[in-house]
């Protein structure tokens, strides 16, 4: 490979760390893809672990990336969610995918409850929104903290309702170097403490972040533990 192709993929570092849940077969399915020195990445979570949910979130991943890469991020989540009618029963799934560059602020696009965070000068910061249907009773008045939390865990939309309309966006500054795509076995299952120390230890590592994340999530007080996938990414600074 040519010399200053591969110095100029070095310019953002992946880390990519799975791991089921206690419940098989995984359904969480990941992928990044570089050009030059761009890199575009997604985490997939299905719903359920049922046989076609898996075939779905394994295939679909590598399909909007590199779709995103010469599309866009919204063309490549609205490719894979049309790929979910190739099923009798479309697939629910949540996506979120991060567009990362040296120069440029951080594109992400998301549908349903994966997460993006990013990570710089010491704070961790949420930068999407889940798309629950408990979220979407905060915004209303009238409804009691016990229902929304109770309607927290109801996706309000997925991947095979990707559209211009439904899927989010979000631009993190290229000052904050590091970003994570987690599904919500990571986000719900590792507390904020934790979060922030692994970040802080291995801020300019992301494969050992991704692990380390992973190994982080706990069981819940039912003794569940939901498949986790994290996709770390950072931008060489200056």
């Amino acid at each position: 490979m040519d010399t200053m192709l591969t110095q100029a993929s070095e310019m953002v570092t992946v880390g990519l760390a799975q791991r089921p849940g206690t419940e098989s077969p995984c359904a969480d399915g990941a992928d990044f893809q570089r050009r030059g020195s761009r890199v575009c990445a997604v985490v997939v979570d299905g719903a359920g672990h049922g046989a076609e949910v898996v075939r779905y979130v394994a295939t679909v991943p590598a399909v909007i990336t590199q779709m995103g890469m010469v599309e866009g991020c919204l063309a490549g989540l609205v490719t894979g969610g049309r790929m979910a009618y190739a099923y009798d029963v479309p697939p629910h799934a949540s996506a979120v995918y991060a567009s990362v560059e040296p120069g440029r602020p951080s594109a992400v696009h998301w549908i349903g409850d994966a997460r993006a965070y990013g990570y710089g000068n010491g704070e961790l910061t949420l930068w999407s929104t889940d798309m629950t249907m408990g979220i979407y009773l905060c915004g209303r008045r009238g409804y009691a903290p016990e229902l929304v939390e109770e309607y927290d865990d109801y996706a309000r939309l997925g991947l095979a309702q990707a559209g211009w309309a439904t899927c989010r966006l979000v631009e993190i500054p290229e000052e904050i170097p590091l970003l994570l795509l987690v599904s919500d076995g990571v986000s719900d299952h590792v507390d904020q403490g934790t979060w922030k120390r692994l970040c802080h230890l291995h801020e300019t590592d992301p494969q050992a972040l991704a692990d380390a994340l992973v190994a982080a999530a706990e069981e819940d007080a039912d003794g569940y533990r939901d498949d986790c996938t994290v996709i770390a990414m950072r931008r060489r600074t200056p």
